[in-house]
C-alpha cells in the first residue's frame, strides 16, 4: 500500500514503532471521509517522535491495541469509515486490534480549491 506521503508499507521485516505510526497516520489521514486526526481526550491519543508529536496514533505495547482518533466528513457512514480504517490498520500493524474514536464531525469545512 502507498501511503499519502508516498511511503510504501513493507511487507516483511519488523517495523520500529516510530515508522509504524507513521504509516499508520499517512494510511489513515489519507481517507476521504478523515478530515483530521485527533488527540482523543486530553491529548492521550499520541505517539512522541524525535523532536515532535503525532496527534492520532498510538501504537500500543504488548496485547495493547493500536489507537487512532479521527475527526470525519459527513459524507460517508460512520460505521462504514470505522471498518475500513480498522481493517487497513490492522492489516499495517499485521493483525494486531485497533481502536478507532471518532472525536468528531466536521459540517463545516471550507470547500477544497481544485
Amino acid at each position: 500500500m502507498t501511503t499519502a506521503a508516498g511511503r510504501t508499507a513493507p511487507d516483511t521485516g519488523p517495523v520500529q514503532p516510530v515508522e509504524l505510526a507513521e504509516l499508520v497516520a499517512d494510511a489513515v489521514a489519507a481517507h476521504p471521509a478523515v478530515a483530521a486526526l485527533h488527540g482523543g481526550i486530553y491529548g492521550a491519543v499520541a505517539t512522541y517522535l524525535p523532536g515532535r508529536k503525532l496527534v492520532g496514533v498510538r501504537i500500543g505495547e504488548g496485547d495493547e491495541p493500536v489507537e487512532v482518533a479521527v475527526v470525519v466528513r459527513p459524507d460517508r457512514p460512520i460505521p462504514e469509515v470505522v471498518s475500513a480504517l480498522r481493517t487497513e490498520v490492522s492489516r499495517l500493524c499485521g493483525g494486531a486490534p485497533v481502536d478507532i474514536t471518532v472525536a468528531d464531525i466536521v459540517l463545516d469545512e471550507p470547500p477544497v480549491a481544485s
